[in-house]
């Protein structure tokens, strides 16, 4: 019997989900969170695209794109699907590529499973590691258990010395101050993350609708939180997105 798993679909060609490499991505469905301010809304929600499709014909569409090093795994969040480590599995022994997924952290029994196929590791740390999490992760009465699964999941990376990046959205009056910024990043630094990135947060198809009307934190605003992060993460490369500007790197000041 052919194993199927909740699928979305797969951009053939991304020059910015796997460092340095041209890779595709391949988008499952799916999440444990409600972010409001989350723009993949038909993934974390089983919607839109999402349907049953056999890992063969995932395979089958990665070993006809002739141009690309790597994928990246994505959702929704990847792992809550137990199917997802059998397609880790098929793409690593059937293919050349390099794997990446990206991940919230929540599933990290299953990310045991995962950590040996993989060549890069992306996890999001949306928030310190207290009440705030369960706040910007639309779920406040269940902060407890989300922050000791996110523990969980950055104990296992600490011992696990491959390239592996930590990632927060910056979202306005949700996360949006340098204190909570440099929480993080002392958190990013005991972990040992070879790539800290501030992501900017874009009002299009939010979750929550009310997010729509909420303006993107500047880049002036993304540049400060960086170089606050950068204070903490003097030997890790720290970076910032934005829609006007694309990446930047925030370097140490001399």
């Amino acid at each position: 019997m052919m194993t199927k798993i909740n699928f979305a679909g797969i951009v053939d060609n991304s020059t910015i989900d796997y460092p340095k490499k041209l890779s595709a991505v391949v988008y499952l469905c799916g999440c444990p969170y409600r972010c409001p301010w989350c723009q993949n809304a038909e993934l974390v929600l089983n919607a839109g695209n999402c349907k049953p499709t056999e890992i063969d014909e995932i395979i089958d569409q990665l070993k006809e794109n002739f141009l690309i090093q790597a994928v990246c795994i994505t959702g929704g969040e990847p792992l809550m699907q137990r199917e997802t480590v059998e397609l880790l599995e098929r793409i690593k022994s059937e293919t050349d590529l390099l794997l990446k997924i990206d991940s919230n952290g929540y599933f990290s029994e299953r990310l045991r499973e995962a950590l040996p196929l993989l060549d890069f590791f992306t996890t999001d740390v949306k928030a310190p590691l207290n009440e705030r999490y369960g706040e910007v992760v639309g779920l406040p009465d269940q902060w407890q258990k989300i922050v000791e699964r996110v523990e969980m999941t950055l104990n296992i990376l600490k011992r696990w010395n491959h390239q592996k990046e930590a990632r927060t959205t910056i979202v306005p009056d949700l996360i949006d101050r340098k204190e909570d910024i440099e929480k993080i990043a002392m958190l990013v630094d005991d972990v040992g993350f070879t790539l800290y990135t501030l992501q900017q947060f874009r009002a299009d198809r939010t979750l929550d609708p009310g997010y729509e009307r909420i303006q993107s934190p500047s880049p002036e605003l993304m540049r400060e939180l960086g170089r606050a992060a950068k204070k903490h993460l003097p030997k890790t490369k720290v970076q910032i997105v934005t829609q006007q500007n694309g990446f930047e790197e925030i370097k140490t000041k001399t």
